[in-house]
């Protein structure tokens, strides 16, 4: 229990909370029994600051250190902040994972509060219009979540030098929609493998 952090390849991922924005009935945390990798990802409870930066060790040995777990971890961006500061400051590369609804959740920009903290940021944006986003992902904010992602990928680019938008090959998601989004939001596009079993 309480796996803060896991390694695949040669990246380092940081699972800091469970909470969410979505709750995608596709998401491997509903499939797997908390299982990835070997790591049991839910947390009994969410680690302080102090922590996850424990958990890390040198962030230089790894490509990027990554908050990515079974949750968004934007839901906390004082942690996210303190976290990324001391992962600069050591020499390290951060990226974030999110479903892109941190602006709505918290009702305030907290992007420029990312600047100079982030080195990437990939945006989750797993449907084509605001009805099937809806029903794919049942986001908090149901229809109205689908605008609110594409309008976070389009602030981002102020305060985060590489932006991308992300579509898992889910059955029946027409990703090149999803990739003509992330181009007309002028950021990056990358579809994600939709995985079946625990590999």
């Amino acid at each position: 229990m309480n796996t803060i952090s896991y390694t695949v390849g040669n990246n380092l991922y940081l699972n800091i909370t469970n909470r969410c924005m979505m709750a995608c009935p596709y998401c491997i945390k509903h499939k797997w029994d908390n299982k990835f990798n070997g790591n049991d990802l839910k947390l009994e409870k969410e680690p302080s600051v102090e922590e996850a930066i424990k958990s890390i060790g040198d962030p230089k040995k790894y490509n990027e250190v990554i908050f990515c777990g079974y949750g968004d971890a934007l839901v906390n961006p004082q942690a996210v902040k303190e976290i990324a500061k001391w992962v600069k400051d050591k020499g390290g590369k951060v990226r974030i994972n999110t479903a892109g609804l941190a602006n709505r959740y918290h009702g305030k920009n907290i992007l420029p509060e990312l600047k100079g903290l982030a080195d990437a940021i990939s945006i989750s944006l797993n449907g084509t219009n605001p009805q099937e986003h809806n029903e794919l992902n049942r986001p908090m904010f149901k229809e109205e979540s689908f605008g609110e992602i594409i309008n976070f990928a389009k602030e981002a680019k102020k305060y985060i030098p590489e932006v991308t938008i992300t579509a898992v090959e889910l059955p029946g998601l027409d990703v090149s929609k999803v990739k003509k989004i992330a181009e007309d939001a002028g950021v990056l596009f990358r579809p994600r493998p939709y995985l079946e079993e625990n590999e």
